[in-house]
C-alpha cells in the first residue's frame, strides 16, 4: 500500500482492495474542510485521525488483503486512538463517495462526508458495526476485516472516503469526533 499526499487528500493505492459503504445522512454534522493528511507520513504509513470535537487523535491503517471468496474489495484495517476520554465507546463510521456520477466518485473531494452521510463500518463482512472502547488511560484499538462487492467499485475502480469515530450516534450530537482526511482508495 502506498499513501501519497494530494493537496488535502491522500491517495491510497491498494492492490485488490478498497472500501465501499452505502451512505445516509447524519444531522448536525459540520462541513468537512479539515484536517489535512500532511502529517500522516511523519507518524506511520497510516491516515491521521484528528479531533473535530472533543479531544484525542489516532491512526487508521488500511492494508490490502489477497482476494478472498467473491469479494472484489478486501482490506484489513487497524484503528488506534489515544488522548480520548477514558472508558468511552467510539463508533466507527465511514462516508464513501460510491456511485456518484460524472467522476465524482473519485475526484478527491469526499462529497458524502461533507454532507455528513456516514454509515457504520462493519467489523467483518455481515458483522456488527465496529467500535472501540477506550481504556482508563483514554487509548483503544480495533481491527476490521472488510470485504464487499459493489457494482460501483469494480476491480480497478476507485472511490473517495473519510473514516470517522464518534461517541454518539444520530440524532445525538457527538462530543468526540475524530476523522481522517479525505482519501482515495483504488482497487487493482
Amino acid at each position: 500500500m502506498k499513501l501519497t499526499p494530494v493537496g488535502t487528500s491522500v491517495l491510497c493505492v491498494v492492490t485488490l482492495a478498497g472500501l465501499a459503504a452505502a451512505c445516509s445522512g447524519e444531522p448536525g454534522v459540520r462541513s468537512l474542510t479539515a484536517p489535512t493528511a500532511s502529517t500522516a507520513s511523519e507518524v506511520s504509513h497510516g491516515l491521521v485521525l484528528t479531533a473535530f470535537a472533543g479531544s484525542g487523535e489516532g491512526i487508521v491503517n488500511v492494508t490490502a488483503n489477497a482476494r478472498t471468496g467473491g469479494f472484489v474489495v478486501n482490506t484489513r484495517d487497524a484503528i488506534n486512538v489515544h488522548g480520548v476520554t477514558p472508558n468511552t465507546v467510539l463508533y466507527v463510521r465511514a462516508a464513501a463517495d460510491v456511485g456518484l456520477p460524472n467522476g465524482q466518485q473519485s475526484d478527491g473531494v469526499c462529497q458524502r462526508a461533507a454532507l455528513g452521510q456516514f454509515m457504520p463500518l462493519l467489523s467483518f463482512p455481515g458483522g456488527p458495526g465496529a467500535t472501540i472502547e477506550t481504556s482508563a488511560g483514554g487509548a483503544g484499538a480495533t481491527h476490521i476485516i472488510f470485504g464487499i462487492n459493489n457494482p460501483f467499485v469494480p476491480e480497478g475502480g476507485s472511490l473517495d472516503l473519510v473514516i470517522r469515530l464518534v461517541d454518539a450516534l444520530p440524532p445525538a450530537v457527538p462530543t468526540i469526533d475524530l476523522r481522517t482526511a479525505c482519501f482515495t482508495l483504488e482497487t487493482r
